[in-house]
């Protein structure tokens, strides 16, 4: 503490580079100061501070974090207690001079490992960024040592236990304990997705993730409600969709999208208020969806294109500017490589032809001139064959009452069970029955090529950036991502790029499903940065589906 204090009065007024001095550990009373990275320049990216206490110190109770479930719940109510207060303290920052804020990384509504808290042991480090203040270049020591001494000092102050609101920090844990025992509890009872009773679907706006204001409450058809007994003997209602091939549907404007979002956001655990808190998905649900120009490598598309003009290979199956079929078929095959087990899918964002052909349509054109066989002759033997479940919203695609075991109508953005009913509409149309296919529905592992590495991954200065959910961008390389509609932090893109860049600097020779499903068995032992062996406070965890998607997406060759 001293040290650092010296260190600041000695390097007032000279130039900017001479802040580099500071990097290093500062023991604090009751925590230590870290400063892992310091900006070159004050137009450059703010440097990189770390904050570690002890939560025996501080009288916090083990039993509050010392479940999975339990620390990443207190890491993220710390994050966003810590968050709450920089945003009130950056309001009132002086603006004469350059820098001088802090930040930290802002969460949205989802509870999820993020590299800005973790805890280890009972040691809670804390990430956060600070813009070092100086006039044009010249350091402004007496403004440094104040950010330090009066505004950093107070982040470890607002986490002793008496600044603390235990209720909050308790309930917060509750919710995130309770969504993951119902999350096991529905793997028990092969049911794919669960809505409470009561839950709040939809959301402020398009970019407002945010409970909407006097929604609808959602209420479970009868048919479908269901009660679990959780393992520490809650109970909880709601609605089940059982393993299976289920179609929502509906009038426009009465809910079946919100529904499926809200589906699909449910392989996250959620905060209290959310209104989705006990809405949970089987954690490998993935959404499929068309995908006009992206680029396939060696992808076994076969079981929905096969027989192409000039004889082209569709067992390992290339292009640099795929088709919106082309691109959903690979989409799925993908997903199903890496272990997906439902696919959740809406008609708006799909390839007409690759969800269904019409009678008259197969009348005109010949099967043996079609190489596109439709998803709707596939989805019942990829149930049977494979146990993958599907989830499909459709308006205009009735042909799928004849190949659902349910059909979920909304009415006003109420659902009702229309099975029996969907049924009788589909048997008065029996004349154009939908063929199923029973063919093998075959499955390969593509495998990375280590000696294929991107070059881009072998510049020890890679540097990854996200541009929102949109694209991932590796040193001057980028991917595009917009398509992956279950990332819902820029934070994640990060995380994604990092993850590449360790898997493309290996040695190994392994599936892409043998890599990924390593990092996941990594990241349930290691904290993010632990794991990474980097020091960011900006990277939010992504599922296997999200990082194997992005790697599918680089227009590179890197399977055998």
């Amino acid at each position: 503490m001293k040290n650092l204090e010296t260190i600041l009065k000695r390097i007032d007024g000279k130039g900017y580079k001479s802040y580099k001095d500071i990097k290093g550990n500062y023991k604090f009373t009751d925590y230590t100061l870290n400063i892992l990275r310091v900006q070159g320049d004050p137009y450059a990216s703010p440097s990189l501070f770390s904050i570690e206490i002890d939560l025996k110190k501080y009288r916090y109770e083990k039993e509050l974090y010392d479940r999975e479930a339990r620390k990443t719940a207190f890491e993220d109510y710390v994050l966003r207690k810590i968050g709450d207060s920089l945003r009130e303290r950056n309001g009132k920052s002086s603006r004469n001079i350059k820098g001088a804020d802090l930040s930290i990384l802002s969460p949205g509504q989802e509870i999820m490992k993020r590299s800005a808290v973790d805890i280890k042991g009972d040691i809670l480090t804390l990430r956060f960024y600070v813009n070092l203040p100086a006039r044009g270049r010249t350091i402004l020591g007496k403004e440094a040592q104040n950010l330090i001494f009066n505004e950093v000092i107070k982040m470890p102050r607002a986490l002793k236990k008496e600044n603390i609101k235990t209720e909050l920090l308790k309930k917060h844990i509750e919710v995130n304990e309770k969504a993951t025992m119902i999350r096991e509890e529905i793997k028990k009872r092969d049911i794919i997705a669960f809505v409470a009773e009561g839950a709040v679907l939809a959301r402020k706006s398009s970019v407002d993730d945010r409970p909407m204001s006097n929604a609808v409450k959602f209420t479970s058809p009868d048919t479908m409600k269901i009660t679990l007994t959780l393992e520490n003997k809650d109970q909880i209602t709601g609605m089940g969709i059982k393993k299976g091939i289920t179609t929502i549907t509906g009038g426009g404007f009465h809910g079946k999208t919100t529904l499926l979002n809200a589906i699909e956001k449910g392989v996250y655990n959620h905060i209290p208020g959310d209104g989705r808190e006990y809405v949970i998905t089987s954690y490998d649900a993935v959404k499929i969806r068309a995908e006009d120009g992206r680029s396939i490598e060696k992808v076994n598309i076969s079981n929905f294109i096969d027989n192409l003009p000039h004889k082209k290979d569709t067992k390992k199956f290339s292009t640099e500017n795929s088709s919106g079929s082309t691109s959903q078929a690979c989409n799925i095959i993908e997903a199903l490589e890496l272990g997906a087990d439902t696919l959740l899918i809406d008609e708006d964002t799909s390839a007409t032809n690759f969800m269904v052909r019409d009678r008259k349509i197969q009348e005109l054109i010949s099967h043996d001139k079609e190489p596109i066989t439709p998803f709707i002759e596939k989805v019942v033997s990829m149930k049977k064959q494979r146990d993958i479940s599907t989830i499909i919203v459709v308006g205009g695609l009735g042909d799928y009452f004849s190949v659902s075991d349910r059909v979920l109508m909304l009415d006003e953005y109420k659902v009702i069970d229309v099975t029996e009913k969907a049924k009788e509409i589909d048997m008065r149309y029996s004349e154009s029955k939908i063929s199923v296919s029973s063919d093998e529905f075959k499955l390969s592992q593509r495998v990375l090529d280590s000696k294929k590495t991107p070059l881009l991954f072998r510049d020890k200065k890679c540097k990854i950036r996200g541009r929102e959910l949109d694209e991932l961008s590796i040193n001057r390389e980028s991917v595009d991502i917009r398509s992956l509609e279950q990332l819902v932090e820029k934070g994640q893109v990060l995380f994604i790029g990092e993850v590449m860049k360790k898997i493309f600097t290996s040695s190994k020779r392994t599936s892409l499903k043998e890599t990924l499903n390593e990092v996941e068995i990594h990241l349930k032992k290691d904290n993010i940065c632990e794991y990474l062996r980097c020091d960011k406070g900006n990277l939010v965890f992504s599922r296997k589906y999200e990082v194997g998607a992005a790697i599918n997406r680089l227009r590179k060759e890197i399977f055998l």
